[in-house]
């Protein structure tokens, strides 16, 4: 197995006469940051049938922050010439689930449509590139034959939480930087990130279960895509195969060590793998949409359940059914003073995605 997709994507929006446009919903953002402020708590928003939080807390030069499953979305309160308006960051599983094409195409349909605005112009911030594959794997010595161009290499390891003893997990080549690599074990990495939808993905594409998988991902902030002549997602579109042909050939390859000359060293197997990997590009998946689903209902009953054994416990209830009534009275009680119903309250939690799961 070997599959290649863009796992980070981060843009900005520029939009004609921004502060009269979206005046009216910089207002609204307002109200709703101050009351979250109060109450020690996120309040959310409705756009276009989408459920936003909306955060107490900004980031620098944008006042507002809002966020759902599938993106997080940044808005200033004034204009700057340095950088656009808005600025948004789509989540590893929205990219994965439709590719970046699709992905944006949806998001900015949406946009478009609810916030009044007739045209936008995007500016690529940062771009993560990853491969994935179980026909490779890193060892530590490998760092002995890593040739860069950054000037920084790190080594790192995991602890015995899943292991006995100090497991090898990967290395970071140029943190901090403008542009850097990552390769690290993506198997163990998920058992605490949780993002176990990743399994389903590899299945699809012919993961041998036996074998761990192993990950090479690129972080690229906007001043090395300018140099690559990308400013735009339709750029990237046009030139992203031609960065990965560089940036595993030119600016990273890991060879085989052995003596002093390194331009005799021969590029390792492994490496080569990485370098072809534009040919298992893959474009978006259902499967992970479906995944993140499971994934979730799995971990809400493992949490439902115990909860349900707390309060049975708390309330010296004799069985299951006691409790199962009880909460259902709290619940309905809850229902009742949020002057909601559990259809609405249902409903809107499904919103919380752009495309429904």
């Amino acid at each position: 197995m070997i599959l290649k997709g863009i796992d980070t994507l981060e843009f900005g929006l520029d939009i004609p006469n921004y502060l009269v446009n979206c005046g009216s919903f910089l207002m609204r953002f307002m109200t709703l940051k101050e009351a979250a402020q109060k109450d020690g708590k996120e309040c959310e928003i409705n756009i276009g049938g989408i459920t936003l939080k909306v955060h107490r807390n900004g980031a620098p030069f944008y006042a507002y922050r809002l966020s759902c499953n599938d993106f997080m979305i940044l808005f200033m309160d004034r204009q700057m010439k340095e950088n656009p308006p808005v600025r948004v960051r789509f989540m590893s599983g929205y990219l994965w689930s439709f590719g970046y094409k699709k992905a944006y195409g949806i998001f900015i349909k949406w946009f478009l449509e609810n916030f009044h605005v007739y045209s936008v112009a995007n500016r690529l911030s940062r771009v993560d590139i990853s491969v994935d594959s179980d026909r490779i794997k890193f060892i530590e010595s490998d760092v002995y034959g890593i040739v860069t161009r950054a000037r920084s290499k790190k080594k790192h390891f995991v602890s015995g939480q899943y292991f006995f003893g100090r497991k090898f997990s990967g290395f970071t080549i140029g943190g901090g930087g403008t542009l850097m690599a990552r390769i690290y074990n993506k198997t163990l990495e998920i058992k605490n990130s949780g993002k176990a939808w990743f399994c389903d993905l590899w299945r699809e594409s012919g993961w041998n279960e036996e074998k761990e998988v192993w990950r090479v991902e690129f972080q690229i902030r906007r001043e090395v895509l300018k140099e690559f002549g990308i400013y735009s997602l339709e750029d990237l579109l046009e030139k992203e195969n031609g960065i990965w042909d560089y940036l595993t050939s030119k600016w990273l390859i890991i060879k085989q060590s052995f003596g002093k000359n390194v331009s005799r060293w021969k590029v390792k197997n492994k490496w080569k793998l990485v370098q072809q990997a534009n040919s298992f590009y893959l474009k978006g998946s259902p499967l992970v949409r479906e995944s993140f689903k499971q994934g979730n209902v799995n971990r809400l009953m493992d949490q439902a359940s115990g909860a349900l054994m707390s309060v049975a416990a708390l309330t010296n209830h004799k069985s299951v059914d006691d409790t199962i009534t009880l909460l259902k009275t709290w619940t309905n009680i809850k229902l009742e003073r949020k002057q909601t119903s559990f259809k609405e309250e249902t409903e809107r939690r499904k919103r919380k995605f752009i495309v429904k799961i």
